[in-house]
């Protein structure tokens, strides 16, 4: 049996090296030195979430596999 793929890899905790904006709300900066959180949802495209944005994006995002883990759940192979 292959390895199992983890499918969230490019998700990852940062400290930003400079001032750079939410891709989630325009409205917010992230600051030089400042936490936040990025993923690639296509290698090269890079997108940066300050962290009041992150909690509700990763929650969704949370939320989205644990719809798809009960469907495959509820349709297992034949």
């Amino acid at each position: 049996m292959s390895a199992t793929r983890n499918i969230v890899s490019s998700f990852r905790y940062e400290v930003a090296v400079a001032t750079r904006s939410c891709d989630a709300s325009s409205k917010h900066q992230i600051a030089a030195g400042e936490k936040h959180f990025a993923y690639e949802p296509v290698p090269g495209n890079r997108k940066n979430i300050c962290m009041v944005c992150a909690p509700a994006i990763i929650q969704k995002a949370q939320e989205h596999l644990a719809s798809i883990a009960r469907e495959l759940a509820n349709n297992p192979a034949k």
